[in-house]
């Protein structure tokens, strides 16, 4: 089976509703704000519909366990018709990753991307709130997630561009 959009979506919701709520609520904002991301790194419209149903389905795997997701993600996806580069994105998500294809950074690059939209850091504040957290505690986790990043991009301009952007109306409020 093709991996589309619609269907990429639609097996994700399916597969995440058995999970915790805010763990279903968390997988989707991520993925809509990795879509984010992609669009705000690249104008190259092949590229983002391409990258775009990855989003969703690229972290299914954490419905086994959260250690080595990635490849049980291409486990659980076993049904589709995945291709070298849909492989390069879903394995090579994380920030310590070396995607091989150039969609595979995009989409790296995204995935940490996606982290620092404000409506992402909104609910990682609610989130953390509810699990006891100060603000101390969550400022600091957010810089220090921030200091991470911007070294693992450090070799992408418009990536650290978007992360400072996006981190710096987050210290402003």
């Amino acid at each position: 089976m093709k991996l589309t959009l619609k269907n990429a979506e639609t097996f994700a919701k399916d597969k995440f509703q058995n999970m915790p709520e805010t763990d279903y609520k968390w997988n989707l904002l991520h993925s809509r704000y990795i879509i984010r991301a992609i669009k705000d790194l690249t104008q190259d419209k092949n590229i983002i519909n391409k990258l775009k149903p990855l989003a969703f389905v690229h972290d299914v795997g954490k419905i086994k366990s959260e250690e080595n997701h990635a490849q049980l993600s291409l486990d659980v996806l076993k049904d589709f018709n995945l291709d070298e580069v849909d492989k390069d994105c879903i394995l090579n998500h994380g920030s310590s990753s070396k995607p091989i294809t150039e969609e595979g950074k995009i989409f790296r690059v995204a995935d940490g991307l996606s982290l620092f939209y404000k409506k992402v850091i909104n609910f990682i504040i609610k989130v953390d709130r509810q699990e006891g957290k100060n603000f101390e505690e969550i400022n600091n986790s957010i810089a220090s997630r921030y200091k991470k990043y911007s070294e693992a991009y450090a070799d992408y301009p418009k990536a650290i561009e978007i992360l400072s952007e996006n981190f710096g109306k987050f210290k402003k409020s």
